[in-house]
């Protein structure tokens, strides 16, 4: 099982039967993830055009919804909108799944479900940074509304097209970046739901926000070795990130929960993190994988592991050696040992044995028998690299590999892969 993931506006622009014909060049691919809501970023990101779509060279991500479901009566407190602009009266699902029926493919609709816009009670439902402030368009794991919005459109939509698997993304916390970079979405949730729970488990939230708080002036004065440590040293911290780790795990089996109670049969899939990073946002594989069988993680070795590492070095540097020093101290953060600078970071990303030790990470830590996938950048890459990273991952430990994606790909991506498919 190959897969590729592909946009809603990819269908609405193109159509179903263009992707169709660049996919089959691909020769491998046995599995469609089209997006049924966006998030808030550039298609293409972070730059370049949409090599095929006649209609829109780019396309920016509103994090609404593209499924003909009005959640507002399924959920009245929380809720996405349906994108009217974009869809003018029209269901890029269906359209794929109408072509798809004459070729082979299995399709397995790609949720995110924590990252958009969202309406209702949003304040009630988001997230909180440690200093106060609210992140409305970051759902918070632990609000108890979640999980019943979600379980009802999840089922929704098996009930209007009939796939009985789904992919969810953005089952995490936030990282630094997204239409900005904004380093303390890191710190979070403080939320009242949060604050509850984690008196409940005897954190001392004032010793903690004064960690984060440290931190931050840390990181203001260039002391950037000396944040590092402070995180790696405190307790306070582990206690902290293991709860966020708890926290999404119950998310993700209180809608499997909730769609068992209903008597529905679905089986869900993962969209998760490296986990060199995957621990800091939330992610415990071990404990995911005890909930679903499968899992796609993106060891995007050009860029740093999916992650805007070069966004983040900069927003508190002024000077190349600053850079160093903070980039030197991100590589000891998050536990990689490549002997790497940050001007040869900037110019070829991560080597390419990165996509090797973050498959060889994903199998130690999940649970025996889970299939793994490994997210290839199929996109801003040369097609030298494309090949080493298809190569590197299948000779690692992961079952296949998913592409990342369709609408970004030059033509010659597409040619690429095919000639190491042949």
């Amino acid at each position: 099982m190959a897969g590729i993931q592909i946009h809603s506006h990819d269908i609405l622009d193109e159509g179903s039967h263009q992707i169709l014909q660049y996919i089959n060049k691909l020769k491998d691919v046995d599995y469609i993830f089209p997006q049924v809501n966006s998030i808030f970023e550039r298609n293409p990101n972070p730059i370049g055009i949409l090599p095929r779509n006649r209609k829109n060279p780019v396309v920016s991500g509103n994090g609404k919804l593209f499924l003909p479901i009005h959640v507002k009566d399924i959920c009245s407190d929380l809720y996405q909108d349906i994108d009217l602009s974009i869809m003018n009266g029209r269901d890029p699902l269906l359209e794929l799944k109408q072509c798809v029926n004459k070729q082979q493919y299995k399709v397995v609709p790609w949720f995110s479900i924590l990252n958009g816009d969202f309406k209702g009670s949003i304040e009630d439902h988001c997230i909180t940074t440690y200093d106060g402030e609210k992140v409305l368009d970051w759902l918070c794991p632990n609000s108890p509304v979640i999980s019943e919005m979600w379980s009802n459109v999840l089922i929704e939509t098996k009930k209007m097209y009939g796939y009985s698997v789904h992919m969810l993304d953005r089952i995490r916390y936030p990282d630094w970046s997204g239409e900005t970079i904004k380093p303390k979405l890191l710190f979070t949730c403080f939320c009242p739901h949060c604050q509850k729970k984690m008196i409940e488990k005897g954190m001392d939230i004032e010793l903690l926000t004064d960690t984060f708080e440290k931190v931050k002036q840390y990181l203001t004065n260039k002391n950037f070795h000396e944040a590092v440590l402070l995180l790696k040293e405190s307790n306070h911290f582990q206690d902290w990130y293991l709860f966020r780790q708890e926290s999404v795990t119950s998310l993700i089996q209180s809608i499997i929960d909730r769609i068992n109670q209903k008597g529905e049969k679905l089986n869900l899939w993962l969209d998760l993190w490296p986990p060199s990073y995957s621990w800091f946002l939330g992610q415990d594989y071990s404990q995911l994988t005890s909930l679903v069988p499968l899992l796609k993680h993106f060891p995007y070795h050009k860029l740093g592991g999916g992650a805007d590492v070069q966004g983040l070095i900069r927003y508190f540097t002024s000077d190349p050696d600053e850079e160093e020093k903070a980039f030197q101290a991100f590589l000891r953060l998050f536990g990689f040992s490549y002997k790497l600078s940050f001007t040869d970071f900037k110019n070829k990303g991560f080597p390419i044995k990165f996509v090797h030790d973050e498959n060889k990470q994903v199998r130690k830590l999940s649970q025996p028998n889970t299939k793994i996938y490994s997210g290839i950048q199929m996109w801003n890459i040369e097609n030298e690299d494309l090949i080493n990273a298809i190569k590197e991952a299948k000779n690692s430990q992961a079952d296949d590999i998913i592409y990342y994606c369709y609408g970004w790909a030059e033509d010659s991506h597409f040619e690429t892969v095919s000639s190491i498919n042949r």
